[in-house]
């Protein structure tokens, strides 16, 4: 005669599978994580080495993060760039209302919305913000040749950027670098006296609203920040085209983010 599992042996079971289950989970998690980290190596990879390809048609003179240019209107970094990943179609901002015309290579897979996350090292403009500009103050920006860089090969460009939820166009133009203020002119915020000022408090996305009930710009939402997605990893592209995840912390403060070794005030030159 064949008996039944008893209640103890079913409970036994029952335990098991909860133990497995808690052990395989956050492996599987950990897993596709991975994963997402890298496609996302891969979309700056592409981004890499686009920029190359820009800077050897543009006489290596590198393009800023943000342009307002009244003949051409104005856009971001990836606009330019654009053409040389997608087989000559050049982004507009038409490419953000719409995503399915705006394609994968500028979205972070592990962002929170499929919109654009990827932000420019604000060290690659110089902006005129005096009369000296014949369109206006701050409406001239003013690009880098690439023969200045002392060590290209750490100078980051791109990176994982915090992202605006409900926002097609989502990110900053350009990371609000600097360790050594306050507070930053696209109104990021860093924590002063920090080895590690960029993400302490601001490793985040941030809500759609970045304004304040006074219509003034909030400066600790983070916007315009590194954001360490992949399990406390941010992918970066740098100078020379290459591209890789660094752990949070080891970016080096100012270094990884200069164009060249007399760092202190790129913006100078």
């Amino acid at each position: 005669m064949r008996r039944g599992f008893t209640l103890i042996e079913l409970l036994v079971v029952i335990a098991i599978i909860a133990i497995l289950a808690a052990i395989l989970f956050p492996v599987f998690a950990q897993a596709r994580e991975k994963a997402r980290q890298t496609t996302c190596v891969s979309n700056h990879k592409q981004m890499g080495l686009a920029t190359r390809m820009y800077l050897s048609d543009y006489d290596e003179m590198w393009f800023t993060p943000w342009f307002d240019y009244p003949p051409l209107g104005n856009g971001h970094w990836f606009f330019r760039i654009s053409p040389y990943i997608k087989s000559g179609t050049r982004d507009d901002w038409s490419s953000y209302t719409d995503q399915a015309k705006g394609g994968e290579i500028r979205i972070c897979p592990s962002g929170v919305a499929r919109a654009f996350n990827y932000s420019m090292n604000g060290h690659f403009s110089l902006v005129i913000w005096d009369s000296g500009c014949p369109y206006g103050p701050g409406r001239c920006y003013i690009a880098d040749s690439d023969a200045i860089l002392t060590h290209p090969a750490e100078t980051i460009v791109f990176g994982d950027a915090t992202q605006i939820e409900g926002w097609d166009w989502a990110s900053s133009a350009n990371f609000c670098w600097w360790p050594s203020q306050a507070t930053c002119w696209d109104g990021g915020r860093f924590p002063q006296g920090d080895e590690d000022p960029l993400w302490r408090i601001v490793d985040r996305d941030v809500p759609r609203s970045v304004w304040d009930p006074n219509n003034n710009w909030n400066p600790n939402l983070g916007y315009g920040q590194v954001r360490y997605r992949h399990q406390r990893m941010a992918v970066f592209t740098f100078a020379d085209g290459h591209a890789k995840a660094i752990r949070r912390g080891l970016v080096k403060v100012p270094w990884n983010w200069s164009l060249t070794a007399q760092h202190e005030n790129d913006w100078s030159r």
